[in-house]
């Protein structure tokens, strides 16, 4: 059932249009019934996990964690350097407004789903981890919250912006990965932000009540970019 949901959600990205319908907007989504539970503490995978994150450690270099810092920014303005300068909060008011909109209704599935997990962070689960920052009392693990964002970004960008898709994914993954190179995520926690955030912008996308704001943004955005109103097929 669980999986058949998450299916149905993943299937309606790529599309370009929103519902027209009037509908009631519900207050969050559910991840807990969509996501699959981490892994159990002790298990084989729990394990494989410790090592990726104590690996990753050992091998990140000076930039890396620059860059990692520079991504706890949890703010669209971070895909500027896929998207170009053009992307930048004074002259964007409906994009940045709209981004803020989705990181607080990110924030609210997240918290729901970590609170079902209470997954403990790394640096909790093992002291040879050694995070770049210091995460929040009972800001648990599963998901990232981060990650969720950055996906969520990601799949609405690039349904405004499809000429651009691929980058706007491919910095989606290295905003994502950088949670592990700060320490504070597993992969699985980065991979259910993955899911989570795919799930988000699905339902964002389907909801009348986003439409306007999306819309508006949408269109600032491609003009900043020197883009036609639609994409030329």
């Amino acid at each position: 059932m669980k999986r058949s949901a998450l299916l149905l959600l993943m299937l309606l990205i790529g599309q370009t249009a929103l519902a027209d319908d009037d509908g009631a907007k519900p207050a969050i989504v559910e991840l807990s019934n969509l996501l699959p539970p981490p892994p159990a503490a002790g298990s084989i995978a729990a394990q494989h996990d410790l090592q990726i994150v104590l690996s990753t450690q050992r091998t990140r270099t000076a930039a890396d964690m620059l860059a990692a810092k520079a991504d706890t920014e949890r703010s669209v303005f971070r895909f500027a350097d896929v998207l170009g300068s053009a992307l930048q909060p004074t002259d964007l008011p409906k994009t940045a407004a709209f981004f803020a909109r989705t990181a607080e209704f990110d924030k609210e599935a997240v918290k729901e789903a970590k609170s079902y997990w209470l997954r403990p962070r790394p640096a909790v689960v093992s002291t040879q981890v050694h995070p770049l920052a210091k995460e929040k009392a009972n800001d648990w693990s599963y998901p990232s919250g981060h990650a969720t964002f950055g996906y969520t970004t990601a799949v609405l960008l690039a349904n405004m912006v499809p000429e651009k898709r691929s980058a706007i994914f491919a910095r989606a993954d290295l905003y994502a990965q950088h949670r592990i190179v700060m320490g504070a995520h597993f992969p699985s926690d980065v991979e259910a932000g993955h899911l989570a955030g795919t799930v988000i912008a699905a339902d964002i996308m389907q909801d009348p009540s986003w439409k306007q704001d999306y819309e508006a943004a949408r269109l600032e955005l491609r003009h900043a970019l020197g883009l036609t109103a639609n994409p030329l097929h």
